[in-house]
């Protein structure tokens, strides 16, 4: 549940802002399946298999001359990472969703592996913030960011709010979606630079909250102008590659 606190905040700044116009086009111009389930991302495996991880092997899809892992890959494993008692199920969601979210580069993945292996219950918090994504974000967050400090260093929202949003299986309704300062750097320049969505990489939970519901809201306004319906996945896929960096 939310607490009331933040419930009220929410509530207090919702604000109507009409969808950028073009992410209308954006989402016009591709179907669901295209701008979510394919979006692949170009990984080393080989990097990734060279420290032998509990819940390893990482496997992506060989195509020209490359591995590759797409959102339906990481789909695939969400079902697994919340039943999976031993908490490996979770650890290969997770070393999955670095791989996928750093793609050819590891800048500080060897730090995320080490901290999350210092805990000999990570794969139980991974498993029950999974489980937890799935009804309410708010206490799925807390578990990775309790009292404003990230339960492992180097892994802090940029990169566990992918690993909440992929335990969802792709489903579009699933609470838990992807916010990192991209994301938010595009929500703020197309809310009129609205403070809410400062550029944040380290952030709380009342501004992921607040984030999740504009990226709702913009998919529940588009539906209309789109013709289909739109998953709030699909904006931030479109606001994370309309960001300037």
């Amino acid at each position: 549940m939310v607490p009331p606190r933040l419930a009220n905040l929410r509530r207090a700044m919702t604000e109507v802002v009409p969808p950028p116009a073009p992410l209308v086009e954006w989402l016009r111009s591709r179907s669901r399946d295209q701008a979510i389930h394919a979006h692949a991302v170009k990984v080393r495996t080989d990097w990734w298999n060279s420290k032998v991880l509990p819940g390893g092997p990482v496997r992506g899809t060989a195509a020209d001359g490359h591995q590759w892992i797409a959102r339906s890959d990481l789909f695939s494993l969400a079902a697994r990472a919340s039943a999976d008692e031993s908490g490996e199920g979770a650890l290969t969601l997770l070393w999955h969703t670095l791989a996928w979210g750093t793609g050819t580069r590891h800048r500080n993945n060897a730090r995320r592996i080490q901290s999350v292996l210092a805990d000999p219950n990570s794969g139980s918090r991974l498993r029950e913030a999974a489980q937890a994504s799935k009804s309410d974000p708010a206490p799925a967050f807390t578990m990775l960011r309790p009292d404003r400090r990230n339960a492992y260093p180097w892994l802090g929202p940029n990169f566990f709010t992918k690993f909440l949003y992929f335990a969802g299986g792709g489903e579009p309704q699933h609470p838990c979606l992807i916010v990192d300062q991209f994301v938010r750097a595009a929500l703020f320049r197309d809310t009129g630079q609205d403070p809410r969505f400062r550029p944040l990489s380290q952030y709380g939970v009342s501004d992921y909250l607040v984030t999740l519901d504009q990226l709702r809201a913009w998919a529940e306004a588009a539906q209309t102008e789109v013709g289909r319906s739109v998953g709030p996945d699909e904006v931030e896929r479109w606001a994370f590659a309309s960001a300037e960096r």
